[in-house]
């Protein structure tokens, strides 16, 4: 019996041991771990630019499109009638000035006022026809990048007012990790330090490098922002198709001592004097 209960005494000691290794290795590996949610590098919400009724809607809440892809047009008759006039302005002041400059070359009597106000017309009516041409180049919305439409605003045959919201567009083929740690890490932390992103929506471990560093702290929560970039490995090419801006996870970092100065510069190279 003694030898059974010297072997169970040293089995217990051992499980304890196990167990309370584990639960320090994870108190600090949750101490070194903080929220993270990932970021689109490009996302945008598009806004009239006219005060004009649009005649045509392509694109939906998740469709996909390319760079200059047409998303809307809008009915842009009058404006159309109004750089064809404009057009005409500038001929007819051009021929104008023109006139006057041959005429003025043959001995005319044409004083100095007169060709003064010929290049006026001129340059007012070329201003005018710039001035219609950009706007009649906003008759049409075409995507600035590739992405996806996260929102639509409108629909076709509706008036839209200048600043309008249009579409909100996103672009998930760049993203960041956006974390926030306690603004005590600072001082272990290096612009350039490797860290891994879990992200809850997938379920995967992705490695990722701190980049910039947002120097605010927040003087309520004292935490700080810091963002990094996953990084762009097979594995993380084979995955990054299932990421999305919007997701989030948990951040976790591996802290070293140091004493440099990530507000500063993040290099670490700056001594003292």
């Amino acid at each position: 019996m003694a030898i059974r209960s010297v072997f169970f005494q040293a089995l217990l000691t051992a499980c304890l041991a196990v167990v309370c290794t584990g639960a320090a290795s994870e108190a600090r590996n949750n101490h070194n771990a903080a929220p993270a949610k990932l970021n689109a590098l490009s996302r945008v919400q598009l806004s009239s630019e006219l005060a004009a009724r649009l005649i045509e809607v392509r694109v939906r809440a998740g469709d996909r499109f390319q760079k200059n892809d047409l998303l809307a047009r809008f009915d842009c008759t009058e404006l159309k009638a109004e750089l064809e006039g404009a057009e005409s302005q500038r001929t007819l002041a051009r021929r104008q000035l023109d006139a006057n400059i041959s005429l003025r070359q043959l001995g005319g009597n044409i004083s100095e006022l007169e060709m003064v106000q010929s290049e006026a017309q001129l340059a007012e009516a070329t201003a005018n026809a710039k001035v219609l041409t950009h706007r009649n180049s906003l008759c049409e919305v075409r995507a600035p990048f590739d992405g996806y439409v996260v929102e639509r605003s409108v629909e076709p045959h509706q008036r839209t007012e200048v600043g309008a919201p249009l579409f909100e567009l996103v672009d998930n083929r760049g993203l960041e990790v956006e974390a926030i740690i306690p603004s005590a890490w600072l001082a272990d932390l290096s612009l350039g330090d490797r860290f891994q992103v879990t992200i809850t929506e997938t379920g995967h471990t992705y490695p990722a490098t701190l980049q910039r560093i947002v120097p605010v702290v927040d003087p309520v929560t004292r935490t700080v922002r810091v963002i990094g970039v996953i990084d762009s490995g097979d594995d993380a090419i084979n995955t990054s198709r299932l990421l999305i801006s919007g997701m989030s996870g948990e951040a976790r970092f591996q802290r070293a001592k140091s004493t440099s100065d990530l507000l500063a510069d993040g290099s670490g190279q700056q001594g003292a004097n």
